[in-house]
């Protein structure tokens, strides 16, 4: 069994407040979110955000023993928007719209948890292994339908599932028609994230890797703009996206270079429309759109 020096930190926020302000939007986007009836117009409003946060981190990392294995964990829950609904319960008369306001601007209600867990694993001192899992879920109620956009999870990139550029896989097997951005509704409020790496020195400051990711983004609530989007029990495996990859990391001591190349293994957008869900040589695998470069700055966990 390896051998861990612990040490924990811990954060404790009373009050954070914040007004997000969205001084211009284009026609097209205030047609598709703001002029209809879709709950996830909330997300892209001027709003409050009164919040009580708590997080707290652990690492096992012992710098005078640094050959040996080590777990690494980070945990953070938030709740937000209750002393705000408490007194505007008491004091006013709740809108027609359902939504209380203060100078006619909505504040939001969610509570939102997030866990991430890592561990290093030392084969020999050039040799390592990483595992890594997170898992977070976001929850409106009481004065919000949906989450705040900057608030929302987001799925792909150089830090998860690297088979696909940031913001550009999920929530579930939603599809893209990819004739535009669509980061909007590539949002979620359930964020799954699951990693393996090898890494192994090969000389001085290079180190090469080679690593397999696995995850997604859901929604809590079905919405008619983000089809086949909500996290259900009989689907939601089935929609969990492989992707597999290899790196080179140039190590300076003061910051690492990362360089990764993923490649898609199984989409799950194709569930609903293809059926050609695993991306391999022998089932049309497209090298534009199935093979992503991501550069970085430090390790992905």
């Amino acid at each position: 069994m390896p051998q861990f020096s612990p040490r924990w930190t811990h954060s404790f926020q009373f009050l954070d407040l914040s007004y997000v302000y969205l001084p211009w939007m284009s026609d097209e986007f205030h047609d598709r979110f703001i002029n209809n009836q879709n709950p996830l117009k909330y997300s892209y409003q001027d709003h409050f955000i009164e919040a009580i946060n708590y997080s707290c981190r652990y690492s096992g990392y012992n710098r005078q023993q640094p050959a040996r294995s080590y777990i690494t964990f980070y945990g953070f829950a938030e709740t937000a928007g209750n002393v705000l609904y408490g007194a505007s319960h008491l004091f006013q008369k709740l809108p027609e719209d359902g939504t209380y306001k203060i100078g006619n601007v909505a504040y939001s209600q969610y509570v939102k948890a997030d866990l991430n867990f890592t561990y290093n694993q030392v084969i020999t001192e050039k040799h390592r292994l990483a595992y890594h899992a997170a898992v977070g879920v976001a929850v409106p109620y009481g004065n919000s339908q949906s989450i705040p956009y900057e608030k929302r999870y987001f799925a792909g990139g150089s830090n998860h599932v690297r088979g696909w550029t940031a913001r550009t896989l999920g929530p579930g097997g939603y599809h893209s028609d990819g004739s535009r951005i669509d980061y909007d509704n590539q949002a979620g409020d359930i964020h799954l994230d699951l990693s393996v790496e090898y890494r192994w020195r090969v000389w001085n400051f290079i180190e090469l890797a080679a690593f397999t990711d696995a995850g997604n983004i859901w929604t809590i609530r079905e919405y008619d703009s983000q089809p086949h989007g909500a996290f259900l029990l009989d689907e939601f495996y089935k929609q969990i996206a492989w992707s597999y990859g290899f790196g080179v990391r140039l190590d300076f001591t003061f910051l690492i270079f990362r360089v990764d190349m993923g490649v898609k293994l199984y989409d799950p957008t194709r569930l609903y429309y293809d059926q050609m869900q695993w991306r391999t040589a022998a089932n049309h695998l497209n090298w534009n759109d199935d093979v992503t470069i991501h550069f970085a700055i430090g390790y992905p966990f």
